[in-house]
């Protein structure tokens, strides 16, 4: 039973899943048109390995920071989440970006255990800014960096200069990229990408679809999710806000993205997918837990109706 199965984390389980979302992936590109073209071959490549890199990151962070119990159900849930957002898959710019910010909550979790705070914002806020040259509006995840000072330490007031620091240092190696490379300066009009509340693409059923059973996760896991988080530990409730706090700035960053083809939603899918797993950790009945997962597998495949 897949159940029984996801809740081990063996190598199995784990190469089981990466076919899973190869699979994704190649019928994500298969829906766009494949071009069998030696730069776009390259971009596949790339592609694979922002995909599947970050996902084993992610089950490395919900195990080490004991946000999940010793399964896969989390990786299961993202690969589910993702799968269903096929635009994405085929933007290499959004698959960087995600993965980087997802390098940066590693940095941010750690800051929990109180050693070496400077360099675990300063690291984490690198990662963001580096993040937001692939995808500029993961640039909001910065304040993810900042609820996090807040909630472990923010009497020092050099904390909340770090991040600062941090993007203006980006700024200013990617300068010296542009001046070297394309003798120009990265100005910020390069930089900055503009604001958008207009939500007419949406409109197309296969983007319906997409954001109808992203909505209806987002809030169902949510609702579990919070139901759940008065019987956790004091210790580990500072770490569950910041996964929902991750979760809203995602829904931000998907909100003012100026081209809205649901690829921007990709960002919202690792915190769901932690968020999400407390759902199937629940004890309840076995037949319908099974049921449930065998849905979560299934549900991607049928983008190819659309």
């Amino acid at each position: 039973m897949l159940s029984s199965f996801f809740s081990k984390s063996k190598p199995i389980n784990y190469i089981a899943i990466a076919l899973y979302m190869l699979l994704l992936l190649s019928i994500a590109h298969y829906k766009k048109g494949v071009a069998f073209e030696s730069e776009y071959i390259f971009l596949i490549l790339g592609g694979i390995a922002m995909y599947i890199l970050p996902m084993l990151l992610l089950n490395f962070i919900v195990q080490k920071n004991d946000l999940t119990y010793k399964g896969t159900y989390t990786i299961l849930l993202y690969a589910f989440l993702t799968g269903i957002l096929l635009n994405s898959l085929t933007d290499i710019r959004i698959l960087i970006a995600s993965g980087l910010v997802i390098l940066g909550l590693r940095n941010v979790l750690r800051l929990r255990d109180e050693k070496y705070m400077k360099a675990k914002i300063f690291n984490a806020s690198l990662c963001i800014g580096v993040a937001s040259l692939a995808y500029f509006w993961s640039i909001g995840f910065i304040f993810l960096v900042f609820f996090a000072v807040f909630y472990f330490e923010p009497k020092n007031y050099r904390n909340w200069i770090i991040p600062l620091i941090a993007l203006t240092m980006i700024y200013m190696f990617a300068n010296c990229f542009t001046l070297l490379f394309y003798d120009s300066f990265f100005t910020l009009t390069n930089y900055v990408d503009p604001v958008s509340f207009s939500f007419e693409n949406y409109l197309n059923k296969d983007k319906l679809f997409s954001i109808g059973i992203l909505s209806l996760c987002t809030a169902f896991f949510l609702s579990i999710f919070l139901i759940k988080y008065s019987r956790k530990t004091a210790n580990i409730k500072p770490i569950l806000r910041l996964m929902i706090v991750y979760l809203i700035i995602a829904i931000g960053v998907g909100v003012v993205a100026p081209e809205k083809n649901t690829s921007e939603l990709f960002f919202t899918t690792a915190p769901l997918a932690i968020i999400g797993t407390t759902y199937l950790e629940t004890n309840y009945n076995m037949l319908a837990k099974e049921i449930n997962i065998w849905v979560f597998v299934f549900i991607p495949f049928t983008m190819l109706l659309f």
